[in-house]
């Protein structure tokens, strides 16, 4: 039963300084927009008001984590630069999964999972594969309303040069 109740207080922990850590980002300027490609997503990430940006973008590391609930998260996919130091811009748009040029992964992901949230980093948005083959970008407020199986309203979209493409400010 301690085991148990030691188990309870260190996941506690970790959902804590999860959640400190993303508050701590939800100060930045990063958008997310995303679009079903074949088996997989498309990610746009920008920090402007047009996806791709124009002058691409300099993120510092990618990462996503699969929540499979309110509570339960894990790191699926990260990647980064080869080499941070001379690391060079990207367009903006990359594939779940599929390392940009000249980046690496760090960890391959499984395949996407319908009715599963994923969470981008930077920008903390999230993105979710629904079981219909849309796909819906949405805010951590967003998450729980996600959860009950409602699909989030759209928050702030930024402009796309694909209609197709879901966005979340």
């Amino acid at each position: 039963m301690q085991a148990k109740s030691t188990y309870m207080a260190f996941s506690l922990l970790l959902t804590c300084c999860l959640a400190l850590s993303l508050a701590s980002c939800q100060t930045s300027s990063w958008h997310l927009a995303a679009r079903k490609k074949g088996g997989t997503v498309d990610l746009c990430l920008s920090n402007g008001n047009e996806c791709p940006p124009a002058s691409g973008v300099s993120p510092s590391s990618i990462s996503v984590y699969r929540w499979d609930n309110m509570h339960d998260n894990e790191l699926v996919w990260d990647a980064e630069p080869k080499n941070p130091i001379t690391a060079g811009k990207i367009s903006g748009v990359v594939t779940y999964g599929v390392a940009p040029k000249d980046w690496i992964n760090k960890l391959t992901p499984p395949g996407l999972i319908c009715g599963k949230a994923y969470l981008v980093n930077p920008g903390a948005h999230y993105f979710a594969l629904k079981c219909d083959g849309t796909v819906v970008v949405f805010d951590d407020p967003h998450l729980e309303e996600f959860f009950r199986g409602n699909a989030p309203a759209e928050p702030n979209k930024i402009k796309s040069k694909d209609p197709e493409t879901r966005r979340a400010h």
